[in-house]
């Protein structure tokens, strides 16, 4: 997400896919998480400057997610190497900044989604919900997760 008076926002799924690029002036935060939440719950709020703005965390905080911002503001060409594969849907800087931010929190968790996908094996059904809990922290443990959820089917 990228705040202020124009609000960019960039949705990616758990597989980095682009689900939704846009930016809307004046949008109230209430607008936000609806239009946030037509595309399913959050898992991570990503912001591309360091320290993450009060807006992000409060949005974040509002629908439970977690937050990522970088260890250093990404600048203006950092931002463009990482969405160079989506200059065409790139509407102006407020898309490319959110666009930026989310892709930099995918590349953050990317190992942790290919050590869940390998643990998975022959039951990759279960992946989105493996990762929503393991990113809710309500265990470190991906195996742990997995035995849980077959126990319960």
């Amino acid at each position: 997400m990228d705040p202020g008076t124009t609000v960019g926002v960039a949705i990616l799924d758990l597989h980095g896919e682009l689900v939704e690029l846009r930016s809307k002036r004046e949008a109230s935060k209430s607008d936000l998480i609806k239009h946030i939440l037509k595309f399913g719950k959050p898992l991570i709020i990503a912001s591309d400057v360091n320290p993450m703005p009060k807006t992000i965390k409060k949005l974040a905080s509002a629908l439970g997610s977690r937050t990522y911002y970088p260890e250093v503001s990404l600048t203006n060409l950092e931002k463009e190497k990482i969405v160079r594969d989506f200059e065409e849907e790139i509407k102006n800087s407020h898309q490319k900044d959110a666009l930026a931010a989310a892709i930099k929190a995918f590349r953050s968790y990317h190992e942790l989604f290919i050590r869940v996908e390998k643990s998975l094996k022959n039951r990759k059904e279960m992946y989105d919900d493996v990762i929503k809990i393991v990113l809710k922290k309500k265990s470190d443990s991906i195996s742990d997760v997995i035995k849980a959820l077959v126990k319960n089917e």
